[in-house]
């Protein structure tokens, strides 16, 4: 939506709301502005001249909080509902401060291929001429020859692309060099940059759904090479327990094993591995009385995230003195994007930028889709080249085409089950999950589906390949389950298949061969938490849904309704097995505290959860959150420099990485509540010693929180205020930054601080900030606890079990299946706010219905990289299609302090239990998805 800055109407989302217009509904938020800082961008050294970052800051409403430790609505609730700023797509040149006032905002677009094939040729643009749209810049990877208004190539530039952009061939490409072959649906072509929003507008009437556009020709070009069969690394996953044999597994041996590949000095295993899964075979085909062999093939299809909002963003190029690229960005993954765009522009280019400031905005949905894209790096040249502010703003149109999507997957394995007990005996599964042109994170998703492989059973002879395999479809990537709920429902159907053939109970089935404490999982990993996925199959199977299931199926027979219920369960894992957190806790002389963090809330409640962290050990829930901001950090002074090693006190295993929907309520919560500690310890703790007149050790340990008020035995309470003035009064520790990392356990330390005796932590990196210091203070660490060297194999060890009932209604003449009954067990681990988590829920139960019965979206031909995508054809799950009023999330009752991240765990459950209650209903088995009503009434004629 344009705005007219000169005149006295001005059009916004807000007044559009306020004007009465029903049929749209339109989320608003204004930017707030942290104090930017001249940073050292994080990560490998030597380390570029500094990335300032200007993080968005949403207002805390001042009757947010409910008390320590609780929230009566979201810290930016009130901001949202209210019309103001938060996403990219809502701001404009002018909001930004330091901008030009005297350039005009450009706006530009992204003009893609829909025929990879064939070569492309060129554009043709001549009806812009006739609705006054030429583009004032066109940009191109090799110049147009021919081509009648200005234009400017990127092969000059020296560009240094991200690995995001390396396509199956290994090319890395932003757009298609003109004479070559698009490597897939939607890659971009050209960027079209136009004098304002207006122009661009009619420009984009005039060719979006136009053939001949983007001109092509010739043939298909010819196969790809053989060797181009997946993205590098490949996921071959070997576990074997035998009588009389050493266990084998990649962390018991202490090497990753390729079984078709002969030994090496890295992978001394090849061989070993190759004998025993022969061995697995064996088990899972030859002929016996006593054993069940059941296996088959099964598949999921290619999914949309459907954010709230499409891609957008705006840039400027500030060219005085050695150049600062400015970006507003809707990302969860702030530390690459701006880590991205400063390295975009290498020391060879001709176009300067020592420094990136990344203004961090809502990304208005996020779980994977704002992951690694593409979108900022074109943003980013794009503003290189123009001679002004510019902006993209995507339509729902173009970010079909363009936008990430969900890994498909096609999964073939077998099971061998001792017929007399019903355990699992042996086990193999050969994942390919076709991704996109561009490796986004497609490996990685398929490695994921491999440690997902078994779901939560214990199997102690199986194996398990998964590979992300290079196709011309839209690019593939991380989001919405990162590769489990693929795994899910293809392992919890074929157990479904196995309980139907013993004539068993299928949740006592999965009770006999779940995980329990002190199993391993299929990388040989030990499970050293309390798993209790036991538990949630025995109170699913007590559950009167389950327990009435026959008499309700006969009652709804005579009704002429086909009813069915079906069960599933998850051993979902969350982070990815090494993560890098880090979190700022600051009180000004007023009490006020501010917790600072890089991380972004993707609608998942990270700015609420990190606001109520505060309150353990500061006796107040935060007032104030700054999110995505990435620069400030570098006053940790630790980074992933190459050759260091835990040894040495200002190296770190894994410095940032991007947000996700599942990694707030266990990893960052942990390193806001450390630097809570350390702020509490080394600032307010000596501040009440010295208001109480009494040695600090006196007061060490005996202190508690209640009502806002620090007390101690036989001494007077004291508000934070007062404590806070003292702390500013005296020169205290008023702001304490920390760095924790996570593989297997926290990376830990002791860390000398200002007053009191040293502090063990488990965090990795500590900063302060004294009272009145504008500079912070890296504290050394000493005592290094790394990580077991073993956990580097373990590929997850940290698990959020879940569990689903799920009824299902069969329409008697349509055959449309309907979800009716939904009743879900998880294990959270302690529940930081009910209200979250329960929210984060209700959206994973309503993302499993959309997956089990109404998302499709071919991956290539035809798919949504030809431009004509919208919600007209892509179905997701509205409110009739979940049942509101019979939806049930039961968090199991615990003893535990932490949280767990129960995005996905959620989620990864819900298609294979309604697909089990289908078949339930008819019958029938589908191992496909989505099930139509197409697909039963056929299977039922």
């Amino acid at each position: 939506m344009s705005q007219n800055t000169n005149g006295p109407f001005q059009l916004t989302r807000r007044r559009v709301i306020g004007s009465g217009a029903a049929a749209v509904t339109l989320l608003v938020h204004e930017l707030a502005l942290a104090r930017p800082a001249i940073v050292k961008n994080p990560g490998a050294r030597p380390q570029p001249e500094g990335t300032p970052v200007q993080p968005h800051t949403p207002p805390g409403a001042p009757d947010w909080s409910g008390g320590p430790g609780k929230a009566r609505f979201r810290i930016d609730g009130l901001a949202k509902v209210t019309g103001q700023k938060i996403y990219a797509r809502d701001f404009r040149a002018v909001d930004m401060p330091g901008w030009p006032r005297s350039s005009p905002e450009r706006m530009a677009m992204i003009l893609r291929a829909t025929q990879p094939g064939l070569t492309f040729t060129g554009l043709d643009l001549q009806r812009l001429a006739g609705v006054d749209a030429v583009p004032l810049l066109t940009i191109t990877q090799t110049a147009l020859a021919g081509y009648p208004w200005p234009q400017r190539d990127l092969a000059s530039l020296n560009l240094s692309l991200p690995f995001s952009s390396a396509g199956a061939d290994g090319v890395y490409q932003l757009l298609v060099p003109v004479g070559t072959a698009p490597q897939f649906y939607g890659q971009p072509v050209a960027i079209l940059v136009f004098a304002d929003a207006n122009a661009c507008r009619r420009a984009k009437r005039a060719l979006q759904f136009q053939p001949g556009v983007v001109q092509a020709s010739g043939l298909p070009p010819p196969p790809p090479q053989p060797w181009v069969l997946a993205y590098s690394p490949f996921n071959y996953l070997t576990r074997y327990e035998a009588p009389g044999l050493e266990p084998f597994s990649q962390v018991q041996v202490g090497y990753a094993s390729d079984p078709y590949q002969p030994d090496s000095s890295s992978q001394p295993y090849n061989s070993t591995a190759r004998r025993l899964r022969g061995r697995i075979d064996n088990a899972l085909q030859a002929p016996s009385p006593h054993v069940l062999q059941l296996g088959g093939s099964y598949s999921t299809q290619v999914l949309d995230p459907m954010f709230m909002e499409p891609e957008a963003g705006l840039a400027w190029l500030d060219r005085s003195g050695n150049g600062t690229l400015n970006l507003v960005l809707g990302t969860q993954a702030t530390n690459g994007d701006s880590g991205d765009s400063l390295a975009l522009f290498s020391k060879d280019c001709p176009i300067k930028v020592a420094t990136v400031v990344l203004n961090s905005c809502y990304p208005g949905g996020g779980f994977g889709g704002r992951d690694v894209s593409t979108f900022p790096p074109l943003l980013a040249v794009t503003a290189a080249l123009a001679d002004g502010p510019v902006r993209i703003a995507q339509d729902r149109y173009e970010q079909f085409q363009g936008g990430l999507k969900q890994l498909a997957s096609k999964i073939s394995q077998r099971i061998a089950v001792d017929a007399k007990t019903g355990k699992f005996l042996a086990f193999g599964s050969q994942q390919v999950l076709p991704s996109g042109g561009q490796n986004n994170y497609s490996q990685f998703v398929a490695m994921l589906a491999a440690y997902c492989g078994l779901s939560g059973y214990d199997i102690k002879q199986a194996y398990v390949d998964a590979i992300a395999q290079p196709s011309t479809g839209v690019v593939a990537g991380s989001m919405r389950g990162f590769g489990g709920p693929q795994a899910s429902f293809a392992v919890e159907t074929l157990v479904d298949e196995v309980a139907v053939a013993l004539k068993r109970d299928p949740i006592a089935l999965r009770e006999l061969n779940v995980l329990r404490e002190g199993d391993r999982t299929i990388t040989g990993a030990p499970l050293t938490q309390q798993m209790r996925l036991h538990e949630i199959c025995r109170r699913s199977r007590e559950h009167a849904l389950w327990r009435d299931r026959e008499a309700v199926k006969a009652r709804k027979a005579r009704e002429g309704i086909r009813y069915g219920v079906g069960f599933a369960l998850a051993n979902q894992a969350y982070g990815t097995g090494k993560d890098g957190v880090m979190a700022e806790v600051a009180m000004d002389a007023i009490g006020r505290l501010t917790v600072r963090t890089n991380c972004v809330d993707m609608g998942n409640g990270s700015a609420t959860t990190l606001a109520l962290s505060t309150a353990g050990w500061l006796g107040h829930n935060a007032h104030d959150i700054i999110m995505g901001d990435v620069g400030s950090f570098n006053a940790l002074d630790v980074s992933t420099y190459a050759g260091g090693d835990w040894s040495q006190p200002n190296w770190t295993g894994a410095f940032a990485m991007s947000s996700s929907a599942c990694l707030t309520a266990f990893h960052q919560v942990h390193v806001t509540s450390q630097a809570s500690q350390v702020l509490f310890q080394a600032g307010l703790l000596p501040a009440a010693a010295t208001l109480w007149g009494v040695p600090l050790a006196q007061v060490q340990g005996r202190t508690n929180w209640d009502r806002g008020h620090l007390t101690a035995p036989g001494l007077a309470p004291l508000s934070l205020r007062a404590l806070a003035a003292q702390v500013h009064k005296a020169g205290l520790t008023s702001a304490a930054m920390v760095h924790g990392v996570y593989e297997g356990s926290w990376v830990a330390g002791t860390y000398a601080v200002p007053a009191g005796p040293p502090l063990q932590l488990p965090i990795d990196g500590l900063s302060l900030r004294a009272a009145g210091q504008p500079t912070w203070t890296p504290v050394l660490r000493q005592n290094v606890i790394p990580p077991n060297p073993k956990a580097a194999l373990y590929g997850r060890s940290l698990y959020a079990p879940s569990g689903v009932l799920v009824a299902v209604e069969i329409a008697p003449r349509s055959y449309a299946p309907r979800v009716v009954d939904v009743q879900l067990l998880v294990d959270a681990g302690k529940v930081i706010q009910p209200d979250l988590l329960m929210g984060q829920a209700q959206g994973g139960i309503a993302m499993g219905i959309g997956y089990a019965l109404l998302e499709d979206l071919p991956l290539e031909a035809g798919g949504a990289g030809d431009g004509r995508w919208n919600l007209d054809r892509y179905h997701v799950a509205l409110s009739a299609d979940v049942p509101l009023a019979r939806m049930s999330i039961t968090p199991l009752p615990t003893t535990e302090t932490t949280g767990k991240g129960i995005a996905e765990a959620v989620l990864c459950p819900i298609a294979p239990a309604i697909g089990n209650a289908i078949a339930h209903a008819t019958g029938q088995r589908f191992r496909s998805l989505p099930i139509t009503a197409a697909d039963i009434e056929k299977a039922l004629s």
